[in-house]
Parts: structure tokens; C-alpha cells; sequence
């Protein structure tokens, strides 16, 4: 089950100082397996360029058994505007993990 946890339009400020000329918006949710209950978190950034809108995704599957540990993730990760390309790292340093890379599907 996929359930809807927060999402951010990074500001226009910090996009230009870094020569971005388009708007990101980044989705986050938390993900649950109902078979063995553990949790997980999918990050969805949508880059909206002209004619064009890239997306790129990270789903961490069964990260953990506390829902309260994802939803501090999660809470962290909006915060800090974490994108899918980061918070592979950032799982994997929290929970001693290996993960797959992000997917561009853009």
C-alpha cells in the first residue's frame, strides 16, 4: 500500500543559485507490505522543463517494522528537500542497507 505523505516545490531561489531554470517539485510516500508489515519510503522528483517533464523515482521497499522511524524519515527528508538520488545514501547510512540507484523515467 502506497500512502501519500508530503511534497515540495523547491524554491526558485535555491534552483537559480544552482542554474536551474525550471521547476522541481519532489513527492514523498510512505510505502507499507501488508504480508510481513514492514514499511518502506518511495520519492518521486518531477523536473518541469520546457516540452519536456523528467521523472525521477527511488522506492526503498521493507526498510523497517516502526512506522514512527519511516514517518521521521520522511518528515526529514521533506525538510531537507532530499531527492531520489540522495536518499539512497541517506537510507543506507540510517539503516545499514544497500539499495538499488534512483530510476530516471523521464
Amino acid at each position: 500500500m502506497k500512502t501519500f505523505f508530503g511534497g515540495i516545490f523547491i524554491e526558485a531561489s535555491r534552483l537559480k543559485e544552482a542554474g536551474i531554470q525550471y521547476p522541481i517539485k519532489v513527492e514523498y510516500y510512505k510505502l507499507k507490505d501488508e504480508n510481513n508489515k514492514k514499511y518502506g519510503i518511495e520519492i518521486i522528483k518531477r523536473e518541469y522543463k520546457p516540452r519536456n517533464i523528467n521523472i525521477e523515482k527511488q522506492v526503498m521497499k521493507s526498510l523497517s517494522k516502526d512506522e514512527c522511524k519511516i514517518e521521521r524519515m520522511l518528515e526529514l527528508f521533506e525538510r531537507n528537500e532530499v531527492t531520489p538520488i540522495s536518499a539512497g545514501e541517506i537510507i543506507e547510512d540510517f539503516f545499514g542497507k544497500t539499495l538499488a540507484k534512483s530510476v530516471n523515467l523521464g
